[in-house]
């Protein structure tokens, strides 16, 4: 049996983060009132926004999905180091 011809996958690029910015904040995200340092969008093989990773220098990072009707779904998270000494 022949194989079908795969495909071709998402394609990954280098967003503004003074345009994505704003557009996590109204979707949602609550970690910081800044915009991004980096962010990164994902498109599928007909060019449609499809996921969306942001990088806070506050430690948070932001990932929004978004489906092919028109719903999203957000996850946010922060990163951070705590040090300190355990009572004896």
């Amino acid at each position: 049996m022949a194989r079908s011809p795969r495909r071709a996958g998402w394609r990954s690029k280098q967003e503004a983060p003074a345009v994505i910015g704003p557009m996590l904040r109204q979707a949602g995200f609550i970690g910081s009132d800044s915009d991004p340092t980096s962010v990164r969008a994902s498109y599928d093989a007909d060019g449609r926004p499809r996921r969306v990773h942001a990088r806070y220098a506050d430690g948070w990072t932001c990932t929004m999905h978004l489906s092919l009707d028109g719903g999203f779904s957000l996850t946010q998270s922060i990163r951070m180091r705590v040090t300190g000494r355990m009572p004896a």
